[in-house]
């Protein structure tokens, strides 16, 4: 057994490779210890012991890539070499043959692990700008190598052992191998993870059964961890006990079965297919001798075509017909299947969402490709080599058309993806049936093929292409596993700056009811027929050098896919800006705040009134802003210089700065201003702008500027031109900086702050204009609307409002109803009716509740706008009069299915709630505790409303889960009071914030609750006054029982 331990460390050890490997893994792990590492929390350190066994955890997927390609040379030696006789005729027993054979498949696994993990460790001590603890606390790195590292590997070293033995077949091997990362992925869907408890927390009880069934200790571990705090999770480790113990121990007793039943299947014999053996009849006719004669071949464009679909065909027979395309379209069938289930049930907090076409192709486009390369990089190999392989290639090459294998090479793999894709499409078809949404949309199926079905040709060309110029079968493999790595991975984003060199990439960007893909697909489209054309150069140039009799055919093609290539590239490059690098980034935060932070502290003119004109042009991606400012000094000193700046993205036509009789042109996006003659208190100023915007799908969009061909949305209040220093525009990491020499940066103004009271409320008018098939929907109150020539025109109003308003276009649908002399409007896509009805009916039952304790709608209308899905980062956003809605949350939630969480009802509830709290009425000082006088009166209101639709059984039901978000959070920040929290600190502003004002309204009283709400609405109405949290606070101890004051105060600390 030692011998056979010791052969094998050697033969590794004698290999180039070997150090090539070991120097592979020790830079991955660098790089990803330098650039990538993980920190899910502001206050968790990057070396702190949670996020280290966090990501040695997640780094553990590595094993299954390391085990499965050791697998094949150290499996496989003796079948390889033909050399199982041999071993078998010698005198040593199988069962230590195999233990021994194990060991050193285990070994060399976790050493290359080893080899990760350490450049793990030394990529995080180099980087720069993270947390890090002082000191190097060895056990916090040891620990999680042991419970994820050596069992993990354990588990996988074992199953593809029992699996190499039981099949004698490197493709089972390779199958199981993809098999145990999908489970991986699967498995981290029902755990407890950082990333996935707001989103999508899964119940408890599925967090369990995760927790135990999970191979690979995540979820365990997870679990485990959620009770931990910041101090804990900074300074100890995980314990190993309860479930994480359980759940180790028993992946442990997994590995030893699976090597148990690997070392019974073990065998020196090779494994023969059986062949099934004619009788042989023999008769007493005499054979015939038939007259023969030579055969005519004709070689011409028929034949040659003929000889190809002859390859084609072959190659195909021979790909359907393997085991490993049953497995591979059953594993693709079953992953991409759970995706597709999971991002229709969405988990116990969002509701069931309608199947739809658009909503199955993003999670085809987001799971298919990727495994989409893998198989390409394994078949391309397997069908390059097969005659290799079976020793048919000396015979093979001598036919005529031998060289037209390689274009048969190209078709069947162009079948095989083809055939992949239509598979995947025919399974989001039985979803859409099984979840009766009958509504097939062919645009969004289409996207499925040019997405991922183009682009696995493109690689697959490539790959076609690296086999081709490799001397074997292990080194075109390698290199072409490399190369994915390098190309078709995210890794490419490190490598090509520029977008256009990245066509190995598939697309996971948003699908829209409203536009389909949208612009995207012409960028995509070019950026694809690039990168074939490319290709075609390197196929020519290959050719060129080994041909010389069809050279001249060979320069025509050479020059047209150049030409093609330039003519994509110039139009592609034609409006394409290259992101700003990290240091560029940087420097300009530090121009900026060097230059300008002295206006942080000097006052600056007031705008007061906003005068202004949008015009949309969805079809064009642009929109043009006509605009007059009306501004006051309303401080007690002159102001003698202004700060004024314009977004970066703004085009500036023209901005000029009126005050009297001068009038100053400003061009430069933060214009510094020193006025002659300072503006003195109360006086006036004026500033004239035209602003223009466009954007191209080329270089990406923004989510909350979004103009589109339909169903836009822009939160166009951002891109106005501001007054003053903004310091957001800081660098926010100490550690950055220090580096460059500053000073602290700007904190977010303390709770215990002197109030400074300044009147900022504006009147807005705004005129909006878009195309003739749309309707655009503003803030405040629609006053007129008309028709002029090709385009809408729509005029809106509102007084003492924030400096926030925000529009959207759509070809939209209208339902109207009145409501107490209130008009509700419903804007939405004309195939988007189902859950409007429900919509208004709880806008009703939240206006009624609002209006009785709160006080009276400040508005005459409640409208309500969907916009697209190109529009991420909220559900609804509520604006005066009028609420932003996605399509993808409520237009598409199926309230009757799933448990019938009814998101309409939360969202009606507290989006409508922020009329009272925080869009108009309620403007609190911007300070610690602001969310809490907006997002947690909004929850709590939400609260209401849902007891009194559902009872309170129900609403509780809903806080449960509330609180198990709560949980999952506070681990990862130091503990706050909600008096304190923060925006950002969603966790504490609607989570812990629900369950607060819930628990003391059932203390109280509802209604006494509700008094003192309206108390502190009637005291601190916007514009007159600006509360912080302690106020609210104040007035709850005023209107509550002395007896409840100690119990109150605790529940806000």
């Amino acid at each position: 057994m030692k011998t056979v331990l010791l052969n094998d460390l050697q033969t590794l050890a004698r290999q180039k490779t070997t150090y090539i490997a070991i120097a592979f893994f020790l830079g991955i792990g660098i790089l990803t210890g330098y650039k990538f590492n993980i920190s899910v929390g502001d206050e968790l350190a990057v070396n702190a012991s949670y996020s280290v066994g966090f990501m040695i955890g997640l780094l553990s997927l590595a094993i299954i890539l390391i085990a499965t390609v050791l697998a094949f040379p150290l499996l496989f030696k003796e079948q390889d070499a033909n050399y199982e006789l041999i071993v078998f005729s010698t005198p040593i027993a199988k069962n230590r043959f195999a233990f021994a054979r194990f060991l050193s498949f285990n070994l060399l696994t976790l050493f290359g692990f080893f080899c990760l993990i350490s450049g793990y460790v030394l990529g995080i001590h180099l980087a720069k700008d993270v947390l890090l603890n002082p000191g190097f606390q060895f056990w916090h790195f040891a620990y999680p190598f042991l419970i994820f590292g050596v069992v993990n590997t354990l588990v996988i070293c074992s199953v593809l052992f029992y699996v190499a033995q039981s099949y004698k077949n490197k493709l089972m091997v390779a199958i199981v191998g993809v098999l145990l990362y999908v489970l991986y992925m699967i498995t981290l869907l029902f755990s407890n993870a950082p990333f996935m408890a707001q989103a999508m927390p899964q119940s408890l009880f599925v967090q369990r059964i995760s927790a135990i069934v999970d191979i690979f200790g995540l979820s365990g571990y997870f679990f485990e961890a959620k009770d931990l705090s910041l101090e804990q999770r900074n300074y100890q480790v995980v314990p190993l006990s309860n479930l994480l113990l359980i759940n180790r121990m028993a992946s442990i007793v997994l590995a030893f079965g699976m090597l148990l039943l690997g070392i019974r299947s073990f065998s020196f014999l090779p494994k023969f297919k059986k062949k099934s053996r004619k009788k042989l009849i023999i008769t007493g006719v005499k054979p015939s001798i038939n007259p023969f004669a030579t055969a005519v071949t004709e070689f011409n464009k028929k034949s040659k075509w003929k000889a190809i679909l002859s390859f084609i065909k072959v190659d195909t027979i021979y790909i359907f017909k393997s085991i490993p395309f049953i497995a591979t379209v059953l594993l693709l069938v079953f992953y991409v299947g759970v995706e597709m289930y999971d991002d229709i049930n969405k988990g116990i907090r969002i509701p069931q969402m309608y199947a739809s076409s658009g909503l199955l192709v993003q999670t085809i486009n987001s799971t298919f490709y990727p495994l989409g390369t893998l198989f390409t990089v394994y078949f391309v190999n397997d069908l390059f080599w097969r005659s290799n392989s079976s020793r048919f290639s000396v015979l093979e090459q001598t036919t005529f058309y031998a060289t037209q294998k390689l274009v048969g090479h190209i078709g069947s793999i162009a079948v095989l993806l083809t055939t992949l894709t239509l598979i995947i499409i025919v399974e989001a078809l039985a979803f859409q049936v099984f979840f009766k949404h009958l509504i097939f949309d062919a645009r969004a199926y289409f996207g499925a093929v040019l997405f991922n079905t183009l682009p696995l040709v493109l690689l697959g060309l490539f790959m076609i292409l690296i086999n081709l110029l490799s001397k074997n079968k292990s080194i075109a493999l390698g290199v072409s596993i490399l190369c994915f790595l390098v190309l078709a991975t995210p890794i490419s984003k490190s490598i090509f700056t520029s977008s256009l060199l990245r066509f190995f990439s598939g697309y996971r960007g948003s699908y829209s009811e409203f536009i389909g893909f949208g612009d995207y697909v012409n960028p995509y489209s070019l950026r694809l027929v690039f990168g074939f054309s490319i290709l075609m150069l390197l196929f020519m140039g290959y050719y060129f050098k080994r041909n010389n009799k069809d050279r001249k055919v060979l320069m025509v093609g050479v020059v047209l896919s150049l030409m093609i290539a330039l003519v994509c590239s110039s139009i592609y490059l034609r409006k394409y800006h290259p992101k700003k690098e990290k240091e560029e980034v940087i420097n300009a935060q530090l121009m900026y705040e060097k230059q300008f932070r002295k206006y942080q502290n000097m006052a600056q003119p007031t705008i007061k009134k906003v005068q202004t004109k949008v015009h949309l042009y969805p079809d064009e991606q642009s929109y043009t802003i006509e605009g007059q400012y009306t501004l006051v000094n309303k401080h007690d000193q002159p102001i003698d210089s202004v700060l004024i700046s314009v977004p970066e993205e703004m085009k500036i036509r023209s901005m000029v700065f009126q005050y009297g009789q001068e009038n100053f042109e400003l061009n430069d996006t933060n214009s510094e201003l020193v006025l002659p003659h300072p503006i003195q208190p109360n006086d006036s100023v004026q500033l004239q702008f035209k602003l223009d915007y466009q954007w191209f799908a080329v270089n990406g969009h923004d989510s909350f500027n979004a103009i589109i061909e339909n169903g836009s949305f822009m939160r166009i209040s951002r891109y106005y031109p501001q007054f003053g220093y903004d310091s957001d525009r800081e660098i926010k990491d100490s550690i950055t900086r220090a580096k460059y020499g500053l000073s602290l940066g700007t904190s977010f103004t303390k709770l215990e702050a002197p109030k400074k009271y300044l009147n900022d409320a504006i009147d807005l008018n705004i005129q909006i204009s878009t195309t003739g098939d749309q309707v655009a929907v503003g803030t405040g109150e629609l006053k007129k609307q008309w028709q002029q020539g090709e385009r809408n025109y729509f005029a809106y109003a509102a007084q003492s409002i924030p400096f926030r308003f925000a529009i959207s276009s759509a070809d939209y649908q209208v339902k109207s109803v009145k409501h107490h002399n209130i008009d509700i409007r419903v804007y939405h896509h004309p195939e988007h009716s189902s859950n409007v009805e429900h919509l208004i009916e709880n806008t009703k039952l939240t206006l009624d509740y609002c209006e009785e304790h709160f006080g009276p709608y400040p508005f005459k209308t409640v409208n309500y706008a969907e916009v697209s899905s190109f529009t991420q980062g909220f559900a609804g956003t509520a604006y005066p009069g009028s609420i932003f809605l996605t399509e993808h949350m409520t237009f598409n939630a199926n309230l009757t299915a799933g448990k019938q969480q009814d998101v309409i009802n939360e969202l009606a509830g507290h989006e409508v709630s922020h009329f009272w709290w925080g869009t108009h009425q309620i403007q609190p000082d911007f300070r610690e505790g602001y969310s809490m006088l907006t997002e947690s009166l909004a929850m709590y209101t939400e609260m209401m409303i849902y007891k009194q639709m559902y009872g309170r059984d129900k609403m509780w039901e809903r806080l449960a889960i509330h609180q198990q978000i709560y949980d999952a959070e506070k681990g990862f920040n130091q503990r706050k009071s909600i008096l304190k929290v923060a925006p950002g600190e969603t966790y504490l502003a609607y989570s812990k914030g629900a369950l607060v004002f819930v628990e003391l309204s059932e203390l109280i009283g509802e209604s006494v609750l509700n008094k003192a709400l309206k108390n502190f609405l009637s005291n601190n109405r916007y514009p007159n006054n600006k509360p912080i949290s302690t106020d609210l606070l104040s007035v709850i101890l005023e209107v509550a029982d002395p007896i409840y004051h100690s119990k109150i105060k605790s529940l806000f600390q």
